[in-house]
């Protein structure tokens, strides 16, 4: 009886070490906190449909989701593909590092009745550096509808597809109120452009003398253009004297009687938006009383060249569209 108890205590002494080191040895998925896996509904889905999982995984710090373990978007069956796979770092909190892992599947499955189907668990392996745990999203199930009813219930073929949704109304109101203030601030604006410029319907509500006399200059400087550059005089006596003399009528239209070099202050107190050309009409001024009076078309040329007379008549007609 002795030799026995003894041969006990010496058994359960030498397996008191063994324990004591099971006991202090951590659990195999100690690495592992928790996986939590969210779903869409579990039913109501027809062939097309995609569907979007995500896991929350939890790791003991500093065990992290190793990248090569993800799995790749690829097709896992016939009737499943898993189309896009993103894993988001949520960092490390209280010990504990974090992950968020977005599956998205896209079913093909093209049931005659509602039939379950399951998506299945996806392993990952997590580490260290130096050791390994095997970690598992698991499993889901879902339950998948037909597109069409294999029993008709009432009056119709079998084959008799549901008619499609209405779509709601979209409101408009606000749009079409914006697009027609649109609209007329456009209008308005190119009415008053018209207007301004003297384009059509405006075109008579006044006649511009200047804008008239500019375009007869052009016309007579043009045509004797080619015998001022054949002669020895800086311009054609016949073309600078129809130059002159269409702006002196525009200079008598505008103040409603004959303007002459003595009535140009009048004239530039009575329409203050030639008051800019004010120096340039009195030279031009001086070139005519050279030409019609002094009979001298030379000296009157150079006095006042072609392209000075040009641009004279252009800035004219613009003082005139700017007073209107």
């Amino acid at each position: 009886m002795r030799r026995t108890v003894r041969h006990l205590v010496l058994c359960l002494a030498g397996l008191l070490p063994m324990a004591v080191v099971l006991l202090a040895a951590p659990p195999a998925g100690a690495q592992l906190r928790s996986v939590e896996l969210y779903a869409p509904r579990p039913f109501g889905h027809v062939i097309g449909d995609t569907l979007a999982l995500s896991a929350d995984i939890v790791l003991e710090a500093p065990f992290r989701l190793d990248p090569a373990s993800l799995p790749r978007p690829r097709s896992l069956d016939y009737w499943l593909e898993l189309t896009d796979v993103r894993l988001t770092d949520g960092g490390t909190r209280d010990g504990a590092q974090r992950y968020t892992l977005e599956l998205t599947y896209q079913t093909f499955y093209a049931p005659l009745e509602p039939k379950r189907l399951a998506i299945p668990a996806v392993p990952l392996t997590a580490t260290d550096g130096a050791r390994q745990v095997a970690i598992t999203v698991p499993p889901w199930s879902f339950l998948m509808s037909p597109l069409r009813e294999i029993v008709a219930i009432g009056e119709g073929t079998t084959m008799a597809l549901r008619p499609d949704i209405a779509p709601r109304p979209v409101a408009t109101t606000g749009t079409r109120y914006g697009l027609l203030a649109a609209l007329a601030g456009v209008v308005a604006g190119l009415g008053l452009l018209a207007w301004q410029m003297g384009w059509w319907p405006f075109s008579r509500r006044r006649d511009r003398p200047f804008a008239h006399a500019a375009r007869e200059v052009r016309a007579a400087l043009a045509s004797s253009a080619k015998p001022a550059a054949s002669s020895t005089s800086p311009a054609s006596a016949p073309g600078h004297r129809a130059a002159l003399l269409a702006l002196h009528r525009a200079f008598d239209a505008t103040a409603g009687q004959g303007v002459f070099a003595e009535d140009l202050p009048d004239f530039f107190r009575a329409h203050p938006a030639f008051a800019t050309t004010e120096a340039e009409v009195r030279r031009l001024f001086a070139a005519s009383r050279r030409l019609f009076f002094g009979d001298d078309p030379i000296e009157s040329a150079r006095e006042f060249p072609p392209a000075e007379l040009v641009a004279l008549a252009r800035r004219l007609r613009a003082g005139e569209r700017g007073g209107a």
